[in-house]
């Protein structure tokens, strides 16, 4: 049924009475914010007053005394959330309501401007982060390395997706989610340690951390990734060992000779990971390299693991310590 304007009006002054006490706050209110703001939107009570729904978001945060890019990220999280409980629903797999779920709007926003619009890749990390697989810090690790990425290959870092209010048709940047998705499965699937579970025993709370693009300050040399871990060494909890991962997700990579920005005497461990169909191609690639170790990520069971250890070879890790200074330079 239609409202008229009279209903409208109505309808748009309770609904922002209800919404003033609850914009401010940080906890699962949230969620209401999102239901009542999509109720002014699809029953379209913004038009007795405002020529748009954007203009009345606007009028109203700024009534509210919030930021209306506040308003707009619980919208989305809310939206977003939702497409991934219709699809989980569609597809007979065990989900949790929104209404039942804990999930920080940022880090829901965080998933969707990570996977670019891609949503079967942003199901399975809401998934990950909601089983505390993936976390708020590993998130951001994400996102940064996205930024570069798409940085290097020339791609704004607009979203185009249906939940953002702009237009944009660069059709080299629609491709790009679905060409580098797997990239972005490995990289969060090397976020937290169990990829490492078959070298030794590892001591669970010990602490693991993946940087992205990383820089060894005092003699300017980069690397792609690395991980500073103690949870391969139960046995000394003070002993962090450092490693360094190239992620190859392109089957033409291959084809070109085996290049690693191998600095051996900064690192105690090198390694390369690829997905798992690409398995035969790394082997080879890695031929001249017998130190280097071979982690494949399996997309079905939404992990990596190791298919070669990387060796410690005698003249690895010698100038360690600048790289630890780096370490403690990049998280102060």
């Amino acid at each position: 049924m239609k409202l008229n304007d009279y209903q409208k009006q109505y309808e748009l002054e309770r609904i922002e009475h209800q919404l003033q006490p609850l914009v401010k706050k940080k906890d699962k209110s949230w969620i209401e914010v999102y239901r009542l703001l999509e109720i002014v939107e699809k029953e379209m009570l913004y038009t007795v007053s405002y020529s748009s729904y954007t203009a009345w978001l606007t009028d109203f945060a700024e009534r509210a005394n919030v930021t209306v890019s506040l308003l707009w990220k619980k919208k989305k999280a809310g939206k977003f959330y939702s497409s991934y409980t219709e699809s989980r629903q569609y597809q007979n797999k065990p989900y949790v309501p929104l209404e039942k779920s804990n999930m920080d709007p940022e880090v829901i926003v965080m998933i969707e401007k990570i996977t670019a619009g891609n949503l079967a890749e942003a199901h399975k990390m809401i998934d990950r982060s909601r089983t505390g697989k993936i976390t708020r810090g590993d998130l951001k690790t994400l996102w940064e390395s996205e930024k570069k990425e798409r940085a290097k290959k020339g791609i704004p870092i607009q979203r185009a997706n249906a939940y953002d209010k702009q237009t944009f048709t660069d059709l080299s940047y629609v491709g790009y989610a679905s060409k580098d998705a797997t990239n972005i499965d490995i990289l969060s699937a090397l976020c937290n340690h169990r990829w490492m579970s078959s070298l030794t025993p590892l001591n669970e709370s010990g602490k693991y951390r993946l940087l992205t693009e990383f820089s060894i300050i005092r003699n300017d040399l980069e690397t792609d990734y690395i991980v500073i871990e103690n949870c391969t060494a139960a046995k000394n909890p003070f002993l962090f060992n450092l490693h360094s991962i190239k992620i190859v997700c392109e089957r033409s990579d291959f084809r070109r000779k085996a290049e690693f920005k191998t600095y051996p005497e900064y690192m105690d461990y090198y390694w390369l990971a690829v997905p798992v169909e690409y398995q035969n191609e790394a082997v080879n690639w890695l031929t001249d390299y017998p130190d280097i170790g071979l982690i494949l990520y399996d997309e079905f069971a939404n992990q990596a693991f190791i298919h070669k250890a990387a060796a410690n070879h005698s003249g690895f890790g010698i100038k360690r310590n600048d790289t630890m200074d780096s370490v403690a330079y990049y998280l102060l």
